[in-house]
């Protein structure tokens, strides 16, 4: 599944600095896809989702290809998330950032 998020120019660099030096080159989805494998184990109440949402301003998106597996744990994620906030809009994007935020708080 090819899907994009919306992220600040900051977070984009970091993102792609960060992939590149964990996978190389072509890393950039394999290193998000573990990003949402982290938050996912580690943050199984998503409390990291929609931290900073108020504030946030998107400046751009990056592309990013998810495995199948990978997209189905991304739907459980939303799912976790919309039990909790029946209301948020853009879940799928918030889970995506907070998972590159998770990651790169912890690289």
């Amino acid at each position: 599944m090819k899907t994009s998020v919306r992220m600040t120019k900051e977070m984009q660099k970091a993102l792609r600095h960060a992939a590149v030096s964990a996978y190389g080159a072509k890393g950039k989805s394999r290193w998000v896809r573990d990003a949402l494998e982290m938050l996912d184990s580690q943050d199984p109440a998503m409390t990291s989702v929609g931290f900073g949402e108020a504030h946030f301003v998107p400046e751009c998106a990056e592309q990013v290809l998810l495995s199948e597996e990978a997209a189905e744990r991304l739907e459980r994620m939303v799912a976790r998330v919309r039990r909790q906030d029946p209301l948020a809009e853009g879940v799928q994007s918030q889970v995506l950032r907070a998972a590159v935020r998770w990651r790169l708080q912890r690289t």
